[in-house]
């Protein structure tokens, strides 16, 4: 499954000032990832691994085949992740008690710490960053990430 197949056929927006403050705000976003990427320890792990571990991490125990649909990836390119997660210590595959032909995927406690931030520089690094906000921008700031995934996941 391409991101193209995920996201919802564009609209149009007549209105210059709201295109240029989404292109502003889209860019800024870019930054934003690219910093976080590049600073910690999960920089061992593809951005797409690490979001697949921290949504199994969050989750519990799930078939590769729900966190591919969680994650907007086929099931070929989870694979893939989970192999690399697995070889690295931070996923267990069990058989599904439910059927024994499938597996349930987990995350290991050294991941559950690793996604958690107890072991993780760049979330510690993260969270420093965050303390430079108040509660309400932190909210604020949550809530409007939120309500962005949302409108794009649509």
């Amino acid at each position: 499954m391409s991101q193209e197949a995920v996201l919802p056929k564009p609209t149009t927006v007549a209105d210059p000032e709201q295109l240029t403050e989404a292109a502003e705000l889209y860019h800024a976003i870019g930054r934003l990832l690219r910093l976080l990427r590049h600073a910690g320890d999960l920089g061992s792990l593809s951005p797409g691994a690490a979001s697949a571990l921290a949504s199994l991490a969050r989750s519990g125990p799930m078939r590769l085949s729900d966190l591919a649909n969680a994650e907007r990836v086929s099931a070929p390119t989870m694979s893939r992740m989970v192999t690399g997660l697995e070889k690295a210590g931070y996923l267990v595959r069990d058989a599904d008690p439910e059927d024994g032909r499938a597996q349930l995927l987990s995350a290991t406690q050294s991941a559950n710490d690793l996604v958690s931030g107890l072991t993780s520089a760049r979330i510690q690094r993260f969270a420093v960053a965050m303390e430079q906000l108040d509660q309400e921008q932190r909210t604020g700031l949550m809530s409007a990430l939120n309500g962005l995934i949302t409108a794009l996941d649509e």
